[in-house]
């Protein structure tokens, strides 16, 4: 056995002062063990002068391994919306065992916090606002990690009711199609942009068409 101390308000070494981060310290018979997050001690279950064994020890350091997991999660996902996979493979990264992995995103996804489905829906709005077309949107989903059913789902609910003749004319904009060669490339503009052969030569030639009509700019 062992007696716990805990020590409060310790500070992490750091590169610079404003790198360092609060911490508290856990000692075992005056002999440091370990550094916790204020916001971690609290789910340890153990109190100043608790006797430690080996059996409390190993429990509460799988403990704290569990917390730190969900907090890097919370933390990550405070940066920016992230697909259950993409925070799957951060945890990875930092060698988080997979069943600690899984929990905490298991958990974090009950906050509400992981949402594949919103995210599925955000990102394919967001690629049709900005003039792509469905195929470039989903190479965008599959490379956020979205599960296909959630993506195609999202898919056709923002593209399934527009034309995509329609949808690459918009993105075409005011881009030249005077010649042949501007029409080469407004076409391959389209195409990289996610929009078939033959929509992309549709709207080039409906460009052209508008542009030519009298009293066309």
């Amino acid at each position: 056995m062992a007696r716990l101390t805990i020590e409060h308000d310790a500070v992490d070494d750091g590169t610079n002062a404003r790198t360092r981060r609060r911490s508290i310290a856990l000692r075992l018979d005056g002999k440091a063990w370990l550094r916790v997050e204020p916001e971690a001690l609290g789910e340890l279950g153990v109190a100043e002068g608790d006797e430690i064994d080996h059996a409390r020890l190993t429990e509460v350091e799988e403990t704290l391994a569990r917390v730190r997991a969900r907090l890097f999660v919370v933390r990550s996902l405070a940066v920016r919306m992230q697909s259950a996979a993409e925070i799957g493979k951060k945890l990875a990264a930092r060698d988080i065992p997979p069943d600690v992995a899984q929990e905490a995103i298991e958990r974090v996804a009950g906050y509400g916090y992981i949402d594949d489905a919103s995210l599925a829906g955000q990102l394919a709005r967001g690629m049709q606002a900005r003039g792509y077309g469905r195929r470039r949107a989903e190479q965008k989903l599959r490379t956020r990690g979205l599960p296909r059913s959630l993506a195609e789902a999202a898919l056709d609910e923002v593209y399934g009711d527009r034309d995509e003749v329609e949808l690459a004319r918009e993105a075409l904009g005011r881009r030249a199609v005077a010649d042949d060669a501007d029409r080469r490339r407004a076409a391959a503009f389209l195409a990289r942009r996610g929009f078939s052969a033959g929509a992309a030569w549709k709207a080039v030639r409906n460009a052209a068409d508008e542009r030519a009509e009298p009293g066309a700019l």
